[in-house]
């Protein structure tokens, strides 16, 4: 079997990625900050300056995921996402890199643009943000497309899913509604967003891996939706009968942001498919 490392494997994304992966040709070495218990699991912090040292104790592999990051939206500095994100990423390619293997990067959509409300592969890979968050993983893609090793980015859009990341107000209106509470819409909801089901996304990465996509590639869903249409839809699905609270509109200037996919990569299912998918998987792990 060929072997995989994956980082961040503990994560949201890692953990799905390796459901995806298992039963596949691939042999899962799961890179952790902190034990968790998983099989073959290595556990490394990226911000000890013994990094360098662990990734030479590594076995040898023939692709590398890297999904471990520090997310910044809470407004993270430069110099404090420096070292998880810039220079760890830097030692981990030039590991990689010197055993021939595969990369492949998980980077960020509004690269492009945080503001940006339609961005397209048109665009090209050059940045377009004042965030520093994004100004970091933008130094990790220029990192791995200098150091000459085969690579594949995956620049995402926002990823939703059950127990996903809460800074997608999304993710958070779907806990809420697995707990019995109806999510909160404010104002009209009439802004558009096509954010990319945690599943769809990790069957894109085993796309990347199995056929060795090359460059950089836009991953997002294949519809776009108003804020108003997933609200109503987590509450037809995950809450029959009941409709989102409406609020008054508290944030000033919010616009579209859509992400248009990479036809080369597999699309994804529709928001109300991948709502289905976590009911019926609720639904399997009661029974």
């Amino acid at each position: 079997m060929k072997k995989v490392l994956i980082t961040g494997a503990n994560g949201f994304t890692g953990r799905a990625l390796i459901e995806t992966l298992a039963g596949s040709e691939w042999e899962i070495i799961p890179m952790t900050q902190v034990k968790t218990g998983l099989k073959n699991e290595i556990t490394v912090d990226f911000t000890d300056e013994r990094f360098v040292g662990a990734l030479q104790n590594l076995p040898p592999v023939e692709a590398v995921v890297h999904l471990a990051t520090r997310v910044g939206w809470d407004g993270s500095s430069r110099a404090e996402l420096f070292q998880p994100n810039v220079l760890a990423t830097a030692q981990l390619v030039n590991w990689a890199r010197r055993r021939h293997s595969y990369f492949v990067f998980t980077s960020a959509a509004f690269i492009a643009g945080s503001h940006n409300p339609h961005i397209t592969p048109g665009l090209g890979p050059e940045l377009n943000t004042d965030n520093d968050y994004l100004y970091s993983k933008w130094l990790g893609e220029e990192i791995i497309r200098t150091s000459g090793i085969r690579h594949g980015i995956l620049r995402i859009s926002g990823i939703f899913g059950k127990d996903g990341p809460s800074h997608l107000g999304i993710n958070s209106a779907i806990k809420g509604a697995l707990q019995g509470k109806p999510p909160v819409r404010y104002g009209d909801g009439n802004i558009k967003r096509n954010y990319i089901y945690v599943k769809d996304l990790c069957a894109v990465v085993k796309y990347c891996l199995h056929h060795q996509i090359e460059g950089w590639n836009l991953a997002a869903g294949k519809e776009s939706n108003t804020m108003a249409e997933m609200l109503q839809t987590i509450c037809d699905i995950l809450l029959p009968g009941a409709k989102p609270e409406i609020r008054p509109d508290n944030i000033r200037g919010a616009h579209d942001q859509i992400v248009e996919p990479s036809p080369l990569l597999p699309q994804s299912r529709s928001f109300r498919d991948a709502i289905k998918d976590i009911r019926s998987n609720v639904e399997q792990a009661i029974t």
